[in-house]
């Protein structure tokens, strides 16, 4: 008798395969709140300005909501999750 996997797994709600979603600068502007994950560090940050470098990639200044962070950069790709700034209803 062959066995066709080594553990067996519980199937669940979510393909194999399934792309992870992750954050893209298109998402990100000036005055959100972000969540990112520096070296296994997580934190919560303002995004205070967006700039491409001439690689091509997104580099994000913050200013930590926690005092006791002293990262001022970032990637996209460190971003977990983002809260956007609401537009003001006038």
């Amino acid at each position: 008798m062959a066995q066709p996997r080594l553990i067996d797994v519980p199937a669940s709600g979510v393909p194999a395969g399934a792309p992870v979603t992750r954050a893209t600068s298109k998402g990100i502007a000036p005055g959100d709140i972000v969540l990112l994950d520096k070296r296994g560090r997580r934190f919560h940050a303002v995004v205070t300005e967006l700039q491409q470098l001439e690689s091509g990639r997104f580099e994000l200044a913050v200013r930590p909501i926690d005092s006791r962070i002293s990262y001022r950069s970032a990637t996209v790709r460190e971003v977990a999750d983002v809260w956007r700034k609401s537009k003001r209803s006038g």
